[in-house]
C-alpha cells in the first residue's frame, strides 16, 4: 500500500442547499472536534484550491469517523484517510488520497511553524508536482529549535531541494525523450547537470531571521518548509494538538487508541 507521507478536482464549493454562502474575501475558518477538545484554524486566501477543497470536504462531513492516523510528538498530528473510518485494529493507514490530488501551492510567505495547517502528499521521487493528497491533512506541533539544530534543518532543505530538482527534471526531460530504457543513466547525468546549474543561480537557501526567531521560541518544523503546501494555521486549541501529539502510538505512528474526528464546522466571524 502507498503511504502517504508529508507526502484536481475540486468539487462545488456547498456540499448542501442548507450552507450559508461564503464570502471569500474574507477570512474562513473551520473547527475540528475530537474527543480531547477542538482546533480551530483560519484558512489562508492565497492557496484557494486547498481552501476550496477543504471547506468542501468540512461541510459535507467528510472527515466524520475518519481518524488521524500518525501521530508523531513535536513534529505532526496527520488525518484524513478515508480508508481509516473502518478503524480496523492493527492496520497502517495513510495510502488513501480520497482518489485525487491537489495542485501545489507553495507559497514563499508561509513556513511550517508551530501550529500551521499543512497538506500531506507523497515523496518527491514519486510526486516531483509536489501535488497534495486530496483528503490528508497534517497540523504542526513541532519543537523550540536551537540556532545550532536551525543550521542542520536549513542543510536539510537545501538537500531536499536539491533531490527534488533532479527528480523534477527527470520526469520532464522522460516525458520529452523518445529513447530506450537503456539510455536512463544519460538521462540522470542531463537531469543532474540541470540541477547544477539551476542551484548555481539560485544559490545556497538560508532561513531568515524573523523565521529563525519564530522557530527559536514558537516552534515548528523547518526541515518541511519550501516542499509542501501550507494552507491555514491553528488560531485556537494549541493545547488540544499538544494533547494529541502525546497519545501512546504503535510502531508505525498510529494511536493506539483511535483519535476520531468527530465533525468538522466551517464558518466567519
Amino acid at each position: 500500500m502507498r503511504t502517504i507521507w508529508l507526502s484536481l478536482l475540486i468539487g462545488p464549493l456547498f456540499a448542501a442547499c442548507a450552507d450559508k454562502p461564503l464570502d471569500m474575501s474574507k477570512p474562513v475558518y473551520v473547527t475540528v472536534s475530537t474527543a480531547m477538545g477542538d482546533v480551530t484554524v483560519e484558512l489562508y486566501g492565497d492557496t484557494p484550491l486547498h481552501r476550496d477543497n477543504f471547506i468542501r470536504l468540512c461541510r459535507s462531513g467528510a472527515y466524520d469517523g475518519v481518524l488521524f492516523h500518525r501521530v508523531i510528538e513535536g513534529f505532526v498530528v496527520q488525518g484524513g484517510d478515508p480508508d481509516s473510518r473502518k478503524r480496523e485494529p492493527g492496520v497502517l493507514y495513510g495510502g488513501n488520497d480520497g482518489g485525487y490530488t491537489v495542485p501545489a501551492e507553495i507559497r514563499s510567505g508561509h513556513f511550517n511553524k508551530r501550529g500551521a495547517l499543512i497538506d500531506a502528499k507523497a515523496g518527491d521521487e514519486t510526486n516531483p508536482e509536489r501535488a497534495s493528497a486530496g483528503t490528508q491533512f497534517c497540523f504542526v506541533q513541532g519543537r523550540r529549535m536551537t540556532d545550532e539544530e536551525l543550521d542542520e534543518a536549513e542543510k536539510q532543505i537545501n538537500e531536499i531541494r536539491r533531490n527534488w530538482l533532479f527528480h523534477l527534471f527527470k520526469k520532464r526531460l522522460s516525458g520529452r525523450s523518445t529513447t530506450v530504457a537503456a539510455e536512463e543513466g544519460e538521462l540522470e547525468r542531463r537531469a543532474w547537470r540541470m540541477v547544477e546549474d539551476t542551484l548555481s543561480l539560485l544559490g545556497r537557501y538560508r532561513i531568515p531571521e524573523e523565521r529563525r526567531e519564530a522557530y527559536r521560541t514558537i516552534g515548528g518544523a523547518p526541515h518541511l518548509d519550501g516542499s509542501l503546501t501550507v494552507f491555514g494555521e491553528v488560531v485556537d486549541g494549541f493545547d488540544v494538538i499538544d494533547r494529541m501529539a502525546r497519545v501512546e502510538t504503535d510502531p508505525s505512528d498510529r494511536p493506539v487508541h483511535d483519535l476520531v474526528i468527530r465533525s468538522t464546522k466551517v464558518f466567519q466571524k
